[in-house]
């Protein structure tokens, strides 16, 4: 018993004297390595850290690497122990790379409708560059012919992207017609058949002048233009500066007139000036109840006197260079028969 005792005091004596042995060693080591203070290290090229870090006798260690939208690729993003740090020579120094701004793959947008090609340039996180337009016999009206940069080509995030896009065949060459003088509604027709593109009907005021004729067109008599070159027609009104949608021309205005109940007939006549010459459209005994149902061109100031047994009952007057607060688009204007006075008088008999 008494020599385990022996042995173990021996064996706790010699630990400790190692121990403290050891203690001394590194406590003397450390105090006597030089202290340093650690320099800013964020942004700089990995290469210049390396060499620096080594000459001041300190070991770099990487830990990884991420993107960064400010700190450029291949350079410090950050560090540990912090800058300003005062640490030994021979200790560890934490640095993680920058991988510069992420780069995604362009998508591939040729033959893609423009429409969806902004689409998917927002989703790949990309931008709208400049767009071009030409035409095309391959690719068809509003999609990408070319693109820039390359599709499938890696791309820095949020790059613009320049687009050209089709405009579609290339149009056959016409002469522009000579419109002056001509009805509107007639001139309509010309520019129709000459398949032009009719854009915009402008009024102006001249008393020498037929109420209705083209004044002035552009591009002028003769010009080179195409099925999308804009046309301009000067129209002859009683105002100026007036503007018709060309829609107008093509579309029609239904006017209904209910004729009172009872039991006997009705002598109906309507009379209008849509054509020319006032002319009769209804002239006719109509039972009580029935509509009058009257299409008249949209596009052309038009007259119409309903007269109901010899009695002007409505008068309407249809004028497409006024426009409804409510629609946007005149249907008809009418007013008591007192406002007005019927187009042919000495056809009204009692």
């Amino acid at each position: 018993m008494k020599s385990a005792f022996k042995y173990m005091l021996i064996f706790i004596t010699a630990f400790s004297i190692a121990g403290g042995v050891a203690y001394y060693c590194v406590r003397l080591f450390t105090q006597s390595a030089d202290e340093i203070i650690l320099p800013e290290l964020t942004g700089k090229n990995i290469i210049y850290v390396l060499e620096t870090l080594t000459n001041m006798g300190l070991n770099p260690k990487l830990h990884g690497t991420q993107y960064d939208d400010t700190i450029p690729r291949y350079a410090v993003l950050s560090q540990d122990p912090q800058p300003g740090a005062t640490i030994k020579k021979g200790r560890d120094v934490v640095i993680y790379i920058s991988k510069g701004k992420k780069e995604n793959i362009i998508p591939d947008l040729r033959q893609i409708p423009l429409k969806q090609a902004l689409i998917l340039l927002e989703k790949n996180e990309f931008k709208k560059g400049h767009i071009s337009l030409t035409y095309s016999l391959k690719t068809k009206k509003d999609s990408i012919i070319s693109q820039y940069p390359e599709p499938f080509s890696n791309t820095l995030k949020g790059s613009f992207c320049n687009l050209l896009v089709s405009r579609g065949d290339q149009p056959e060459g016409l002469v522009m017609p000579d419109l002056k003088g001509l009805k509107l509604e007639k001139a309509s027709v010309v520019v129709e058949k000459s398949r032009l593109n009719l854009s915009k009907i402008i009024s102006n005021v001249n008393h020498k002048q037929t109420y209705g004729v083209i004044l002035s067109q552009l591009p002028e008599t003769g010009s080179y233009v195409t099925q999308n070159t804009p046309i301009t027609l000067v129209v002859n009104n009683s105002e100026k500066n007036k503007q018709m949608h060309p829609e107008k021309l093509n579309r029609f205005i239904l006017i209904t007139h209910a004729l009172s109940p009872g039991f006997l007939k009705h002598h109906v006549r309507v009379e209008t000036d849509m054509f020319g010459p006032i002319l009769n459209l209804y002239n006719t005994y109509m039972k009580p109840g029935k509509d009058i149902n009257i299409l008249v061109p949209a596009g052309i100031k038009t007259k119409v006197n309903i007269f109901i047994d010899h009695h002007l009952e409505k008068a309407i007057i249809t004028d497409p260079w006024k426009e409804d607060t409510s629609t946007g688009d005149l249907l008809w204007e009418s007013s008591p028969p007192q406002f007005y006075q019927p187009i042919s008088p000495d056809l009204v008999k009692n």
